[in-house]
């Protein structure tokens, strides 16, 4: 039985591929713009059931509430890079 498992880790580990380092080094200006996409989409998947209307306005909010939030994040980075 466990041999089994090693053949299962040994072709998962082949099939998916391997990242190196997942986080960023450096946070730009493109963040906020990201998030907005980001949140945007999320809240387009999410409400993919109600009228049109009301999704593209639930999309709107995403997209502000995710442009919102990478600005945040951006202006923490900022801070506490000059604190440090």
């Amino acid at each position: 039985m466990p041999s089994i498992a090693v053949l299962i880790a040994f072709a998962l580990a082949a099939i998916v591929p391997r990242v190196e380092d997942p986080w960023p080094d450096t946070i730009g200006t493109e963040l906020p713009f990201a998030l907005a996409t980001a949140g945007g989409i999320l809240a387009g998947v999410v409400c993919s059931f109600i009228a049109r209307e009301k999704r593209e306005q639930v999309i709107k909010l995403g997209m502000f509430f995710g442009f919102c939030s990478g600005v945040g994040l951006y202006f923490v980075a900022l801070l506490v890079q000059l604190i440090s």
